[in-house]
């Protein structure tokens, strides 16, 4: 059981196309939002890790899911991501995607101050949530701990669900850790859980988990949409094993920067290359003046 029938599948943390002023170009970003979606994707996870979202203002992301919209992407197809260590910036980012119609946001604990215990991760959840007005958006928590150093614990997960504020949709497990995720399936049975590996995900599917949230579809969103809907089989057993190559080989090479490599020569266009400072170092002040 799922917070909602749609929480499922291959969802893509999309790449963010940036233009060489280091703004966002919502041109690139729609088409390929449409081009993952027609491909199989469920969903697109908008500035999540691969989408740089801890690099883009509240202002920038919040014109760029306009800008989807508006041509024509509907609010369930988009997984907002929040990764805030400001409960107020967190509450604005929540808010938003609420009045869009987005149904849930995947959102990062607090990052900075790593030694926040159980009672501060809660108040971090809760805070956002009432500051944003308590709207009606379920959070799928998200667990990225070599990144975030914040693990999303199973005793915080019942905290969250026992408490008064935001309903608890889902799990996206990037640890990339097979026993984590299996363990998060059993023991939350009516969340959806997913992985950010996609060598753990045929193991979930089998557990009984939502599915994956993750960056490899941005190159490679019909096998891996192909994968979910076969699940076991010759022919699964085929693209999962591709899978499992395909992020060995993006982690060993650079990983979100191979990505934006990959899809660059995947459409001939060298500016999917770009990523914001500090990933990128090409800026210079002036250069086109």
């Amino acid at each position: 059981m799922t917070d909602t029938p749609s929480l499922s599948g291959i969802i893509t943390a999309i790449l963010t196309p940036i233009r060489d002023d280091l703004t966002i170009d919502h041109d690139r970003l729609i088409q390929h939002a449409r081009n993952l979606l027609g491909d199989g994707c469920s969903r697109v996870s908008t500035f999540g890790s691969t989408g740089e979202g801890v690099s883009f203002s509240t202002a920038q992301k919040q014109a760029a899911h306009r800008a989807l919209l508006a041509a024509g992407i509907k609010p369930e197809q988009l997984l907002p991501a929040v990764m805030s260590s400001s409960v107020g910036q967190a509450a604005d980012e929540m808010r938003d995607a609420a009045s869009l119609g987005c149904p849930q946001v995947l959102v990062l604990p607090p990052y900075y101050y790593r030694s926040a215990g159980l009672d501060g991760l809660v108040s971090f959840f809760e805070g956002a949530y009432e500051q944003a007005g308590r709207p009606d958006v379920g959070l799928v928590l998200y667990n990225i701990p070599q990144m975030s150093g914040i693990t999303i614990t199973h005793e915080l997960v019942r905290a969250l669900q026992a408490g008064k504020g935001a309903r608890i949709a889902g799990i996206k497990d990037s640890t990339g850790n097979l026993e984590s995720g299996l363990a998060f399936v059993k023991a939350f049975p009516t969340l959806s859980i997913f992985t950010g590996d996609d060598r753990v995900l045929p193991h979930l599917l089998r557990a009984g988990g939502a599915g994956m949230i993750g960056g490899l579809p941005n190159l490679y969103a019909r096998d891996l949409a192909a994968l979910y809907r076969l699940r076991d089989g010759e022919e699964a057993e085929r693209l999962a094993a591709l899978a499992a190559e395909r992020i060995v080989e993006i982690d060993s090479t650079g990983g979100l920067m191979a990505l934006k490599a990959g899809l660059a020569k995947q459409h001939n266009d060298p500016q999917w290359r770009r990523a914001l400072p500090p990933l990128d170092g090409g800026f210079r002040a002036g250069a086109n003046s």
